[in-house]
């Protein structure tokens, strides 16, 4: 008797063991966003550079990009946010979850630094008390994404070598698209 007891009191235990882990990978998993700065001053559209990550990674653009940036799939209880200057401590803009939302300067404000992270309640938290003026807490945006000459959509990967995002940007507004090839594919 005592036996069937212990072994019906286990399985439970088990089971919401399981869940746990079930649901602590998952939801890992769910927590990655992607965000993208763009070169179009009015929408969120054509060439980008974009960061994905599980938040709280300060994502450097080149120059020319930033002038329109999106956040896909933010969650509720998140908040992407924009910045001048060096790194991510002038703040300039913030958008809250949840769903995919776009932010444009309208040809006058430009986002140099982006990032993404849970806010809870609803609250606007900078990170600017984390943030290093000279920008040596940021890191480059891992992918471009732009249109070939044959009219596809190419993404490339972009090396995490401080300074690879303005390489390729400078590729592209040159229309250099045979160095642009010699990038890896993502």
């Amino acid at each position: 008797m005592i036996a069937r007891d212990h072994a019906k009191r286990c399985v439970p235990m088990q089971f919401k063991l399981t869940s746990l882990v079930a649901l602590a990978t998952f939801t890992g998993n769910a927590l990655a966003i992607t965000y993208r700065g763009y070169a179009s001053s009015v929408s969120c559209s054509g060439s980008s550079f974009y960061c994905s990550d599980g938040g709280a990674v300060c994502c450097s653009l080149p120059t020319g990009y930033g002038l329109s940036v999106a956040f896909e799939n933010l969650p509720a209880g998140t908040q992407g946010q924009g910045y001048t200057g060096g790194s991510c401590s002038n703040f300039l803009f913030d958008l809250y979850g949840p769903g995919t939302k776009c932010w444009n300067g309208g040809g006058s404000k430009r986002a140099t630094n982006i990032n993404w992270f849970h806010s809870p309640y609803g609250r606007s938290i900078a990170i600017s008390d984390r943030a290093d003026e000279d920008g040596s807490n940021c890191t480059e945006p891992v992918a471009f994404e732009y249109e070939t000459p044959e009219g596809t959509s190419r993404i490339i990967k972009v090396p995490t070598e401080k300074g690879s995002g303005e390489k390729v940007a400078a590729l592209y507004l040159e229309k250099n698209f045979a160095g642009l090839a010699a990038y890896e594919d993502l």
